[in-house]
């Protein structure tokens, strides 16, 4: 038997990917989709077995790749400037709003709280690596430069925790708009020490 070209793989995974993802999002997260995704990629149900898996496998891997792009656009924001304080407000706020439009994660939030909860609360240990492995080095530089000695997988961690409350969490504060959500994240990081005033907000 031919095997499959690496290209063709990633064709073809992207293609099952993205049907999933429409699929979701017209139907749920626990509807019966194996058979929809595969209609809708133009692909056998074989054929989504062999390159991505069961129906769990593919939501996870949808879910997966909507990280990926996360992080593909969070990261120009944490480079943005060498104001650790002003650096972190902006991605904080970026990744706030970010979360909040985003239609996977809404949906999910919205109709299965039960599957979406855990994988940012009581099971992210797999996504806060994730997050450790990309920005802690980042984040250290940062922290020398302003002659502080905070670790900065707490910072990582306090602006992670921060974030998914944020996201999933109402309040009494306002936070709607994007002037006042930036006000109480330059409030809060005044609050945790990280610079004498804070930025401006």
């Amino acid at each position: 038997m031919t095997a499959v070209p690496v290209a063709a793989e990633d064709v073809i995974r992207t293609r099952i990917l993205d049907a999933a993802a429409e699929c979701i999002l017209e139907s749920g997260l626990t509807a019966r989709l194996h058979a929809a995704i595969a209609d809708r990629a133009g692909l056998s149900r074989p054929t989504l077995y062999k390159h991505v898996g069961d129906q769990a496998a593919i939501v996870r891997a949808v879910l997966d790749r909507e990280f990926e792009k996360f992080f593909a656009a969070v990261t120009p924001w944490l480079r943005s400037s060498d104001d650790l304080a002003g650096r972190l407000v902006d991605a904080i706020v970026f990744i706030v709003e970010y979360g909040r439009r985003h239609e996977l994660l809404q949906k999910g939030l919205r109709e299965h709280p039960e599957l979406i909860l855990p994988v940012l609360t009581t099971d992210s240990v797999p996504l806060l690596a994730t997050i450790h492995a990309m920005f802690d080095e980042q984040l250290a530089r940062a922290l020398v430069a302003i002659d502080s000695d905070l670790d900065p997988r707490v910072v990582a961690d306090w602006s992670y925790r921060l974030i998914v409350s944020l996201i999933t969490t109402p309040s009494t504060v306002p936070t709607e708009t994007t002037a006042d959500l930036r006000r109480y994240v330059v409030d809060l990081v005044r609050l945790a020490g990280l610079i004498r005033t804070g930025p401006s907000a």
